[in-house]
């Protein structure tokens, strides 16, 4: 954002642009990438989630109760502790 448009709100200023970088950065997380010094940075199974249950819900969003969702909360993160 430039110092000239400090009157305008975030959605006129540059709106567009901010959600991309946003878009980008939680793909890029979903997907993997290498970090500035080279290290390799996996794919981040939350972040696929939550890309593909809003980018294609008819498709990806499940209807879960309460305990479900907790007792598969619980199984990520023991999948990521094993990592």
């Amino acid at each position: 954002m430039d110092g000239n448009n400090n009157n305008l709100t975030p959605q006129e200023n540059n709106d567009d642009e901010l959600l991309k970088l946003v878009e980008e950065a939680l793909l890029k997380r979903a997907t993997g990438y290498e970090d500035a010094s080279g290290k390799a940075v996996p794919p981040d199974v939350r972040a696929a989630m939550y890309w593909l249950e809003n980018r294609c819900p008819e498709r990806w969003k499940k209807s879960r109760s309460p305990e479900k969702e907790d007792a598969a909360e619980k199984s990520l993160s023991d999948e990521e502790t094993a990592l």
